[in-house]
């Protein structure tokens, strides 16, 4: 297991201390999983696992965290989730690992079955990850489900792809990024897509993050500031400048762009 340092940017666009920005409704969750089906390209996703089915378990597991969920405010939202994420990345020792082969899925039909079988040999190393190729929606309900519809195998091996999904963005974007800030100076095309990215992530993940992170990014955004104009000679730090943000968080500028933003959640890839 290797722990990604930075970490999928997920925000509210709305404060999630309503329960109303947090929790779909039952009926809008049943119309959003009866329009699942196979990504683009239906080899994406393991032939181990039935989309048909996959779309009821979805259904099930999405309407069942969501009346679980329902009134909590950001910082329980967040508890509920790092607690969930423990309980997803147990020791991979033997004992633990056999313990989790033995679960079922409920109700435990030979296509969750099989998906549950090939979430357990991904898990093991005996083969390719079966969601690789869904959406970070579906990915988050897998992973995040507590009522036994998904095994503990099934949501680990979700949250490993939801984690890998976010490394590629993460690569991408940084790239762009240094490209911007060589070329202009600037930052704000950077920031403009971290925010657009973190609101397109789903709630459970963007209740890991400060309640104002996507403001912060809105107030970089408008700021524009060009990262050229530095104070000269040994003065401080023009305010809103690399060096100004990369001294306020303790980090280096080139150490980590994402870090500069703020705290992060945890977020693991397979070993």
């Amino acid at each position: 297991m290797v722990n990604i340092s930075a970490a999928g940017i997920q925000s509210g666009r709305d404060s999630l201390s309503a329960a109303a920005s947090v929790v779909e409704t039952q009926q809008a969750v049943a119309a959003k999983a009866s329009a699942i089906e196979a990504p683009a390209g239906a080899g994406a996703v393991s032939d181990n696992v039935v989309i048909s089915t996959l779309a009821g378990r979805l259904s099930k597991a999405e309407t069942a965290t969501s009346a679980s969920l329902q009134g909590l405010g950001h910082d329980a939202l967040a508890s509920r989730v790092n607690d969930s994420i423990s309980r997803i990345l147990y020791p991979l020792d033997a004992a633990h690992k056999a313990a989790a082969a033995q679960q079922e899925p409920q109700p435990n039909d030979a296509a969750s079955a099989k998906s549950a079988a090939a979430a357990t040999a991904y898990i093991d190393g005996r083969g390719k990850n079966p969601f690789a190729g869904l959406s970070r929606d579906q990915l988050a309900t897998i992973a995040y489900d507590e009522s036994g519809t998904f095994t503990v195998n099934e949501r680990r091996a979700a949250y490993y792809q939801a984690g890998d999904d976010e490394q590629a963005w993460r690569q991408q974007v940084v790239a762009q990024a240094m490209h911007e800030y060589n070329t202009t100076g600037k930052m704000t095309d950077f920031f403009k897509s971290v925010l657009a990215h973190f609101n397109d992530l789903p709630k459970l993940e963007q209740a890991q993050y400060p309640e104002q992170y996507a403001s912060g990014l809105e107030d970089k955004i408008k700021l524009d500031f060009n990262y050229f104009n530095h104070a000269p000679g040994d003065a401080a730090p023009t305010p809103g400048s690399l060096a100004s943000m990369a001294r306020q968080q303790g980090v280096s500028p080139a150490q980590d762009l994402f870090a500069m933003l703020g705290p992060e959640p945890r977020r693991a890839t397979a070993a």
